[in-house]
């Protein structure tokens, strides 16, 4: 992933569309493999609440990514679309409806596999999404907001591991996020071997680091800057039920 300095507005994941539009093969490949990776559990979510069994959401998974590039679709974005999840759902509802209409639900259109999907742990992420929603479109949302929170985290757990520091990630990971209980931090000084004042100083400057992470994934899948505060509200109201 392309994140830029303090002050710069991030690489954006319609860039990677426009390189799938008029890059080399080679650039255009790489785009769509990180469009694939950033994007298909939402999808997979979608499917599976709308009824279909894993077998049928993975074909179908599988299919809304080849028609991405295959049926040439992206070709027509415009930049007014806005906001990347939007532009997605909205194509993934006309393949099912396409798909309804022709009755090809679950075969795969050119055989070749995007995903794989036992790598994923596709099922095992699932069982986790909240049984009392029923409507697909709501899973979809949830799902894409926790892709951005998850994605900031993996990239900050990378960064501790790259100092040398996994460990102390690990012991700080559950007190990332603010909404968490307050960390206790007389324990984790002991644990340690540090000061509680330090300790505090770890979890601030660790939380600070990750909002901007996650501000800049926000950025990422909108088209303008003036778009993110209102983007990261939504995903508030999303993960938290805020409102």
């Amino acid at each position: 992933m392309n994140h830029q300095g303090p002050g710069q507005f991030p690489t954006t994941h319609w860039t990677l569309i426009q390189s799938i539009q008029e890059g080399s093969p080679e650039a255009a490949a790489s785009a769509f493999e990180a469009i694939c990776h950033d994007y298909w559990y939402p999808i997979y979510a979608y499917l599976r609440r709308s009824g279909r069994q894993p077998s049928d959401a993975e074909d179908l998974t599988q299919i809304f990514f080849e028609r991405l590039i295959a049926n040439d679709i992206l070709q027509d974005v415009r930049k007014e679309r806005g906001k990347l999840r939007t532009f997605l759902l909205t194509i993934l509802v006309r393949l099912l409806i396409d798909a309804k209409r022709h009755q090809s639900a679950g075969k795969r259109g050119g055989g070749v596999e995007i995903l794989s999907f036992e790598a994923l742990n596709a099922e095992d992420r699932y069982r986790n999404e909240p049984a009392d929603t029923d409507d697909p479109e709501k899973i979809y949302l949830r799902a894409w907001a926790r892709n951005v929170t998850e994605t900031a985290a993996a990239i900050l757990k990378e960064t501790f591991e790259k100092k040398g520091k996994a460990e102390l990630y690990q012991t700080l990971e559950p007190f990332l996020f603010e909404e968490e209980s307050k960390p206790p931090y007389a324990e984790l000084a002991v644990k340690l071997d540090s000061t509680e004042g330090a300790v505090r100083l770890l979890v601030h400057r660790m939380r600070t680091t990750y909002r901007e992470l996650f501000e800049k994934e926000v950025a990422r899948t909108v088209i303008r800057p003036e778009d993110i505060e209102s983007e990261l509200a939504w995903l508030k109201s999303t993960l938290y039920g805020e409102s």
